[in-house]
Formats: C-alpha cells, structure tokens, sequence
C-alpha cells in the first residue's frame, strides 16, 4: 500500500470522479505492476498537454534568451517530428515507457484526430514564445527564478499536500509571478483551488510576505488566453479549508486512516458510460467486456 497520505489536486480530481478508479491509481497501483502500467497510460489530450509541457521544460532549462524565429519553429518542428513520432512507435508496440490508451484499448485514430494533435502541439508552442510572460521571465534572469517544473509539498492540516509550478519568477519590481501552461480551451474544475495552492506554497516558502504581493497566471496557449488571478487571505483560507474537506472524505473511505490502509470493496464504481469508456482502468472492471478490433493505425507523419 502507499506508504503515507497526501493529497494534491490530481487526486482530489481523480477521488471527485470514480472512487473506484481512485483506489486503482493510488493504491492497487502501489502493488501490482500491471495497474501501475495502465495508470501510466496516456490518452491523446493528456498527451499533447504533456508534450508541450515536456518543450517548455526542456527550453527554460536551458535557455536563457529567446531564440531567433527561425530557432524557435525548428525547436517546435524537432518536437512533433522526432519526440512525438518516436512516442508513437513505442507505444504502438507496446512499450512499457509509454503508451497510449488508444492503442492499448484499440480505439482507432483518424488521420484528423493526429492532425489536430499536431495542430495542438505546435500552436500552443508558437503561442509559448510569442508570450509576453516568458519575456518576462527571460528578461528578469535566471537567478531570479524560482521554480521550474519541481514537485514541491507543504502541509494542510497535517497532510502533506503535492504540486508542481509549471514556472515561479520574481520579477524586476520584485514581484512573484506564478505561472501555469494550459493547452486546454476553458479552466479545469479546480483552477481555483490549484491556483490558491501555489499561493500557499509559497507563502509558506517565504517568497511574499503577504499573498497580495503574488501575481498567478493560468497561460492558456493554444487560444491564447492568460488569466491573471489576485490572491488574498481570504482565499488562502478557503482553500485550507477545500484541501482539509477533501483530504477528510478521502480518508473516510479507508481500512485504516492512520496506516492509509485501502480495500477495493470500500471504494464503489459508477454508472457512468461515457467516463469509464475512457477510463484507464476499464478493463479491470469490465474484464468480460467484448475487445472490438480496431484498424490498423497508421503511423504519426
């Protein structure tokens, strides 16, 4: 079982959703490599927001300054190219680094879905260097960075609770700025929450004195669109107490709170087609379902 509780937004998403699919991901997922592998799958939106994710990582560690035009698309093109077609030969042979959940569930792929993949990708990265926030962050100089895409945690109410900044920066008039790469089209369900847990963090961090003083940015890329969000005490404090809400329903559902300890017939499955179609788990609670076979897919060019 998992060695110890702790919450981050991901998990509160995945516990709001499908208890059943909560307890396979953070629990069974701990003991049995094989739900471990389909935990790990990835389907077609996940992974584009990853990739972008994965470019925009890889160049502000290790670049200090903007690229010329010409750069730029080749850094992009490099991308879906190379990185995104040798993805998508691994996981069409089954590759235990990655793999796609339309590959391992046979949901065929049209010529249109992978064109709009592609699309997804290169424009949220064009977006990416013609924003005004990496200018920013590039013109105030590394030494000012604070974060760039670490797994950091801190405590709520006694649970240690999880997030990853995509970027934090103070800025010249010294200033924190926040920021998340979004390659989605609207604001995920808990935007709030996640955007109050970075405000958290780094009150606790010591980089503001007061949450006033923290500039937070949703950077939707592919519109593009940036949402810029104040942060108070107020909502600091809301958000204390949405994560102790949650963590407490949470542990409601366990065996044993106090050795996070989790049994399957405690954690019900949905009624839900539409989700559990799409559902990484599904073969797990479905195991008599009928496979349907699938076309041929052909290969990301």
């Amino acid at each position: 079982m998992d060695k110890g509780f702790s919450w981050s937004v991901s998990r509160h998403d995945t516990f709001s959703t499908c208890r059943r699919r909560y307890f396979y991901a953070y629990y069974a997922a701990v003991e049995d490599p094989e739900i471990r592998r389909l935990k790990k799958l990835s389907a077609l939106p996940l992974w584009a927001g990853s990739v972008v994710h994965d470019a925009i990582e890889t160049f502000l560690k290790s670049h200090d300054h903007l690229p010329s035009p010409e750069e730029q698309e080749a850094l992009i093109r490099a991308t879906v190219h190379s990185g995104m077609l040798a993805d998508w030969k691994e996981s069409e042979v089954g590759s235990l680094r990655f793999r796609l959940f339309e590959h391992e569930y046979q949901v065929p792929v049209q010529a249109e879905d992978k064109k709009i993949l592609v699309g997804t990708v290169m424009r949220s990265l064009r977006n990416f260097f013609k924003s005004e926030t990496l200018r920013e962050a590039l013109a105030a100089g590394k030494e000012r960075w604070l974060t760039v895409e670490d797994l950091v945690s801190f405590h709520v109410g006694g649970v240690e609770v999880f997030l990853r900044m995509d970027l934090a920066f103070r800025d010249r008039e010294g200033r924190v700025v926040i920021v998340d790469w979004k390659t989605g089209r609207g604001e995920g369900r808990f935007s709030e929450v996640q955007v109050a847990g970075y405000a958290l963090y780094a009150c606790e961090k010591g980089w503001v004195p007061a949450p006033e003083e923290l500039r937070t940015e949703l950077a939707y890329l592919l519109l593009p669109r940036y949402v810029r969000r104040s942060v108070d005490a107020r909502k600091l404090a809301a958000a204390r107490a949405f994560i102790e809400k949650s963590a407490g329903n949470m542990k409601s559902l366990l065996l044993d709170p106090v050795a996070n300890l989790a049994r399957l017939e405690d954690f019900p499955m949905i009624e839900k087609p539409r989700i559990c179609r799409r559902c990484n788990f599904r073969r797990l609670c479905f195991p008599r379902a009928e496979a349907v076979a699938a076309p041929p897919l052909a290969a990301l060019a």
